[in-house]
C-alpha cells in the first residue's frame, strides 16, 4: 500500500516545526529578564505594611517555541498541556555575604491545548492558560498566550516590623522550572534583582 506524500502546505508546516525545535546557538531555553522590584512606601514607620511588587519576563527558546504550529504538533502527539512552575522570594541582605529570606511564593501556570470550534479562530488547535489565581484565560493571539504564561507580576505584603528599624537592602530572587515537551527540553532558570533600599523608622 503506497502512502501519499504530504502536499506542499503540509511539507512547509513540517519544515517550520523542525526549524522551531532546533536550539539556536547561544540561545538559552529560558532567560528571566526585565526583573524589577519596587516597594510602597519605601520609607515607612514600624507599624506600617509594605507592598513589594516583583515583575519579570521569561524569554528565550521556550517562549519562541510557544506558537500555534507547535501547539498543534503537541496536540497530535497527545502532549495536551504545559506546566510552568515559578517561585519568587524576597531576601534581606544581612552583612556582606548573608541573606535572610523575608517571604517566598510558589505558583504554577498551565497552557492547555484543545480542539477549537471558535469561529473567531481559524485554527484546528488553540491554547488556554490556567493561572495561579484559578482563572482560565482565552488568548486571541500567540503573543497574548505568551504574555499570559511567561510575564509575571507578584505583590507581597510585609509588615515593616518584620524588617525592623533601620535601612535595609531587599532583593528578589526568582526561578522557573518546566518539563520536557514536544517543543522544549526539560529545564530551569533563576535570576536575582538589584537591591532596593527600604528605610524603617
Amino acid at each position: 500500500m503506497s502512502v501519499k506524500p504530504p502536499d506542499g502546505l503540509e511539507q512547509d508546516r513540517q519544515k517550520l516545526q523542525q526549524a522551531s525545535l532546533q536550539h539556536p546557538k547561544g540561545e538559552h531555553w529560558a532567560d528571566l529578564t526585565d526583573l524589577n522590584i519596587t516597594c510602597s512606601p519605601q520609607k515607612a514607620k514600624l507599624d506600617d505594611n509594605l507592598a513589594f511588587t516583583v515583575s519579570f519576563k521569561l524569554r528565550g527558546g521556550l517562549r519562541r517555541n510557544y506558537v500555534r504550529s507547535l501547539w498543534e504538533k503537541a496536540y497530535d502527539d497527545h502532549d495536551m498541556g504545559f506546566r510552568v512552575g515559578y517561585w519568587v522570594s524576597l531576601v534581606k541582605r544581612k552583612g556582606r555575604l548573608l541573606s535572610v529570606e523575608v517571604k517566598k511564593d510558589k505558583f504554577v501556570r498551565r497552557g492547555v491545548f484543545f480542539w477549537t470550534r471558535n469561529p473567531e479562530l481559524p485554527y484546528r488547535v488553540w491554547a488556554t492558560v490556567a493561572t495561579e489565581f484559578e482563572t482560565i484565560l482565552y488568548p486571541k493571539t500567540e503573543e497574548e498566550a505568551q504574555n499570559m504564561l511567561f510575564d509575571v507580576t507578584r505583590t507581597f505584603e510585609v509588615p515593616a516590623k518584620k524588617l525592623g528599624r533601620g535601612q535595609h537592602s531587599v532583593a528578589a530572587r526568582v526561578g522557573v522550572k518546566w518539563g520536557k515537551h514536544v517543543f522544549t527540553e526539560r529545564g530551569q532558570a533563576t535570576a536575582k534583582s538589584p537591591t532596593l533600599k527600604v528605610q524603617i523608622e
